[in-house]
């Protein structure tokens, strides 16, 4: 049986199409986005690459001990909601790919007779299709910073040593890029210097935002992109801009790049 160690030794090959793909791939990730933003952008050509039907990137939240999913790319949104609802708790696969810190394919961890036994392959991944997966996580130290899930559908074939070739050249890129952002991101909300019920107030107060306009405020401040802060709300993506533009008007910045030192800025004139 072929190991994630052993998948790790396969001869690489790239096309010139397949080598323009990862080259693009890995100036996604290094650009100049929030966290949110690169997921997202970063969902459809990796599957295109990986030749997936499905993929999902989820951010793993120590303080509620459950995964938000940050992007996704052809999942419909109520499986998303389920898996966050329900179907992460009764996730036969996850804990085991997440021990192995490794590139690694389900078929590694969990044998195709015990997955469809599962109530997470029948009631969850077999209602789109999926049969095949592949995870890569990232970790700065024992902190998770996120993750990909990658599938492919029943009738399709499992992903091949190539392809854990291909996903083991994109998997420091794709950690280093988080951990960048991660402190970036950090250093903004520590620029900003205040809690988040005192920013809240603040902002509905001498602002003038109202509650909703605050709710997206705050989260594009975490770095989370718009179809992130649409989902987490349970709003439109519309809506979402709606807000923003509203908010942006209300406060006299331009753009979300220059809120963190706007706010920072109003609040230290308060």
């Amino acid at each position: 049986m072929e190991t994630p160690e052993n998948l790790k030794e396969a001869p690489m090959y790239l096309n010139t199409q397949q080598s323009k793909m990862l080259a693009d791939l890995c100036a996604v990730m290094a650009s100049d986005v929030s966290k949110g933003q690169l997921l997202q952008t970063l969902a459809q050509p990796l599957a295109q690459f990986m030749q997936a039907d499905h993929l999902v990137s989820r951010q793993w939240q120590a303080s509620t001990n459950r995964y938000v999913i940050s992007a996704s790319y052809n999942v419909k949104h109520s499986r998303i909601r389920a898996y966050e609802d329900h179907f992460q708790f009764c996730d036969p696969i996850t804990p085991r790919m997440r021990a192995m810190r490794t590139p690694a394919r389900v078929s590694d961890v969990c044998s195709e007779q015990e997955l469809e036994r599962s109530e997470f392959y029948n009631d969850h991944l077999r209602q789109d299709g999926i049969h095949w997966g592949v995870n890569l996580y990232a970790y700065r130290g024992d902190a998770s910073l996120g993750d990909l899930v990658i599938y492919r559908a029943k009738g399709r074939e499992d992903f091949s040593r190539q392809d854990m070739a291909y996903l083991n050249i994109i998997a420091p890129v794709f950690t280093a890029a988080l951990s960048r952002l991660e402190t970036e991101e950090s250093t903004k909300t520590a620029k900003v210097g205040h809690d988040e019920v005192e920013l809240r107030r603040f902002l509905t107060g001498r602002c003038q935002l109202s509650q909703r306009e605050a709710d997206v405020v705050l989260l594009c401040l975490n770095g989370c992109s718009d179809k992130y802060i649409a989902r987490q709300l349970n709003i439109g993506f519309t809506t979402v801009r709606y807000h923003l533009g509203h908010a942006f008007e209300k406060l006299g910045v331009q753009g979300r790049n220059k809120l963190p030192a706007h706010i920072g800025q109003l609040l230290h004139q308060a």
